[in-house]
Order: structure tokens, then C-alpha cells, then sequence
């Protein structure tokens, strides 16, 4: 993809985001200890609107929580929307599971999200396709410090598919900010994510780019907003944009 596409990408988006209602102030730089991120525990939950991200208006409440703490961790997604139903995705089917994942087999079906270690993200049931990683990529800045940032290549995979995929992601920390959201107020890392990838080759879609702005908050172990938007070409030279949401936390356990 071109890299001045890539730019004016990421100088819109971060445009757009200004523009959100004006709930953030920086934190000036702490010389203490760097914050700890709370370790997962099954039960831990996080209630969260959904919003169109232009429009504002909610389209959905999401509720996230920890079903599994293993050699893995496994975080199930449900929607009350759907009289608190577990939000689904195509089968996987066993054997698909356990080449992919090895001999941890034990696993709840789609659409978990997996993390593999804590903080390391392998399987992503957050986008309309679930993506399964050849490995595990950072779900949060490993070292929670404005300026970190890292590039990851990998590949992955879709439900019911052995096709891979080429997949990119760009993480960068910016800031720390003061936060106010439904369920509080939050010192939280603000960060961004550049994803570059492509589609299965059975998609009319091709090469797509995405941008991620979330605001984590080490004390919660999660994030307390998430704004996605992004584009993607068709296989006729058309961009198309993605559907766009921001998430803003309203309880957390």
C-alpha cells in the first residue's frame, strides 16, 4: 500500500478522533515505577456500550469476560442485544482447533478471545472476521511508556479455512491521559494501531488498512475506550470504508 496513503490514513484518523467529545487531559510524565497491569482471574468482567462512531448513537452493549486463566487466557464476548447471548461465528470444528492450537485443546468454541500469554492476543474474535494468529501479537504496549512502540509481521487464519494471510501491526504509545467514561475516571496509556492486511483470496475484498485509538488502563487490565475505523479495495479498484465504533466502558469487575 502506498505510503502516502498510509499517511493521510493516519492523519485523518487521528483528525476524526479529536473531534470526539473532549473527555481526555494529559498527564505530565511520572519518574515513579511503571503501573502494573492487573492480572486475569476468571469472573473478571467488562460492560461496554457500543457506539456508531460518527453518528454516536448505541448500537449494542458488549460484556467481556474471563472464562479461563491457564496456559492461556480465554475472554468470551457477549452481547445484550441478543438477550446476553454469546456473540457467534462460524464453526471451527474440532480438528481445525487443535492443529491449530497445538495440545491445548480445552478450549471454549468461537468467538474467545484468546491471549496467549497475558497481554499477547492469538486468537481476535473483535473484528467481522475472527482471526486466528500464527503467533501472538502485543494486545497493549509492553512497556507502558509514551514513545514505545514495535512492528509485527505475522500471518493468520479464518474459521474453516487453511488459507493464510499476511498481517501487519504498527503500535505506538502516545500519552498518558485523564479519562472520564461511564464507569469512572481512569489514568489511562493511550496508544494507536496501524493494521496492514490482506483478505482471504476468496473475498472480493483486497488489501485493506486499519487504525485502532485505545485508551488501557493498567488497573483494570483492559482497555476503557476503543475507537476502529479503517478502508479496504475491492477487487474493482473501489475503497471502501469499514464500519467505525467506539467502545466506552461502563462497569467493570
Amino acid at each position: 500500500m502506498a505510503i502516502s496513503t498510509r499517511r493521510e490514513f493516519i492523519f485523518l484518523a487521528a483528525a476524526v478522533s479529536a473531534g470526539c467529545v473532549g473527555r481526555e487531559n494529559e498527564i505530565p510524565a511520572s519518574t515513579g515505577p511503571a503501573p502494573v497491569v492487573r492480572a486475569p482471574a476468571v469472573g473478571q468482567s467488562w460492560r461496554y456500550a457500543k457506539h456508531d462512531y460518527f453518528t454516536g448513537k448505541v448500537v449494542d452493549t458488549q460484556i467481556d469476560r474471563v472464562t479461563k486463566v491457564g496456559r492461556s487466557v480465554e475472554i468470551e464476548s457477549r452481547s445484550e442485544k441478543v438477550e446476553d447471548k454469546p456473540i457467534t461465528f462460524p464453526s471451527w470444528g474440532d480438528s481445525w482447533w487443535q492443529e491449530y492450537m497445538g495440545d491445548e485443546t480445552a478450549v471454549a468454541p468461537a468467538p474467545t478471545e484468546v491471549q496467549k500469554p497475558w497481554g499477547m492476543i492469538i486468537v481476535d474474535p473483535h473484528w467481522s472476521e475472527l482471526q486466528a494468529f500464527e503467533k501472538a501479537i502485543p494486545l497493549w504496549p509492553t512497556q507502558l511508556r509514551p514513545g514505545w512502540s514495535t512492528t509485527v509481521g505475522t500471518q493468520y487464519m479464518i474459521p474453516d479455512s487453511h488459507e493464510t494471510m499476511p498481517s501487519q501491526l504498527t503500535m505506538r504509545a502516545q500519552r498518558w491521559e485523564s479519562i472520564t467514561v461511564p464507569a469512572g475516571h481512569f489514568n489511562a496509556l493511550r496508544y494507536y494501531n496501524i493494521i496492514d492486511f490482506r483478505f482471504t483470496n476468496v473475498s472480493e475484498r483486497t488489501a485493506a488498512l486499519r487504525q485502532e485509538n485505545i485508551w488501557f488502563a493498567p488497573e483494570i487490565g483492559r482497555w476503557v475506550v476503543r475507537e476502529s475505523f479503517g478502508t479496504f479495495r475491492e477487487d474493482v479498484g473501489t475503497e471502501v470504508k469499514e464500519s467505525s465504533y467506539r467502545w466506552e466502558l461502563l462497569s467493570w469487575t
